[in-house]
């Protein structure tokens, strides 16, 4: 951009606002002799950006970005527009969908990424090339501290996977090395970490409280958690010809792996009670097995809304389960009570094969 004659150059937006206005239209400083610019006047905050990428590339000794190199704020964002749209092939019943939720945790962890400060510049704006082992290191550290093994487990594989991500898509030469601290927690972390904390599971006379005081509907869903495994999207997105007899046979929504139940005489007996109280269902809503109130969907990919989690919640509250203790055990416990159980079956009730199907 060249600025016009009679242009006034702009102020600088602060006293100690490292670049100056020259009259070409960028935000400049003064090099081995040379104006360098950074950016343009109308973008005073990117050009200082880019200022002190340049500063730390020259500190670390690294090379200068080429012409045409990628930086991490550019492939988070070619990343996220290509997750977008898988989400919309999703909605479109096309393959090589993607749920909204996944987007939402790339688009979580791969912002967190682009916006940390490292050696007094942002991520975001370092060409992907530029990266070290020690950067990486150093996020690593930034990791917060209260994070569990799986919530650090998903933090470096979606970083890790917009690396691999950038390099299969040509957008950089190979993907960085990130060093031994980079990693995703061992076996023996897990287990340490599992050890120390309560089971997120309910206890029999716990689940007998929750079933005397719920709605039918509800109350169907924790029997199914409890028999078959199911959680909150489980429930949500049950459909009426998917439920016959005694059995029930969905697969998996998260991977779409087969998986099939034997219902319990009581389960089969509180799924009629909660169709009994079956509401009119909206437009759209009526294969669904389960409907709020209202006769809408107890699910919502779109808006995040999750029916089920809520409503349980109340009913947890409402039984007096809202002590420390029942922090983060909610409705999923049931799918992790059905687990613990199941897997620790003996004798002739031994059947991991059988477990793992459900």
């Amino acid at each position: 951009m060249t600025a016009k004659q009679g242009i006034k150059k702009p102020d600088k937006p602060r006293p100690d606002f490292p670049l100056y206005a020259l009259s070409n239209g960028q935000w400049c400083k003064k090099i081995a002799g040379r104006h360098q610019s950074f950016g343009p006047w109308e973008d005073p905050d990117g050009a200082e950006q880019a200022y002190l990428d340049w500063l730390a590339r020259k500190r670390l000794n690294l090379p200068q970005p080429k012409p045409g190199e990628k930086t991490v704020d550019e492939i988070v964002d070619l990343y996220l527009d290509e997750s977008a749209e898988r989400v919309e092939r999703k909605r479109l019943g096309q393959k090589r969908g993607l749920s909204a939720k996944t987007h939402r945790e790339h688009k979580r962890h791969l912002i967190w990424f682009r916006d940390q400060v490292v050696d007094g510049h942002r991520v975001g704006s370092r060409a992907v090339a530029s990266l070290r082992p020690d950067d990486f290191s150093k996020l690593y550290q930034l990791i917060p501290a209260h994070y569990s093994c799986d919530s650090i487990r998903h933090r470096v594989t979606y970083v890790n996977g917009l690396l691999t991500w950038a390099a299969d898509n040509e957008f950089i030469d190979r993907v960085p090395a990130t060093g031994r601290l980079w990693r995703i927690p061992t076996r023996d972390e897990v287990e340490a970490e599992k050890t120390s904390s309560p089971a997120k599971v309910w206890t029999r006379p716990q689940i007998k409280k929750l079933l005397a005081s719920a709605n039918p509907q509800i109350a169907a869903m924790i029997y199914l958690g409890m028999n078959a495994g199911f959680g909150n999207s489980d429930c949500a997105r049950l459909k009426v010809d998917e439920v016959s007899g005694t059995w029930i046979e969905v697969p998996r929504g998260k991977n779409g792996r087969p998986r099939k139940a034997w219902l319990w005489p009581e389960t089969v007996k509180a799924m009629k009670e909660a169709r009994k109280a079956f509401p009119k269902p909206r437009r759209g809503c009526e294969d669904l097995f389960f409907l709020t109130h209202t006769g809408g969907p107890w699910a919502d990919e779109e808006t995040f809304f999750d029916g089920v989690g809520d409503e349980f919640g109340e009913l947890k509250r409402a039984c007096g389960f809202d002590g420390k203790e029942f922090k983060g055990v909610g409705f999923y416990a049931f799918r992790h009570t059905f687990a613990e159980h199941a897997s620790n079956a003996t004798g002739n009730n031994a059947d991991d094969i059988a477990v793992k199907h459900v």
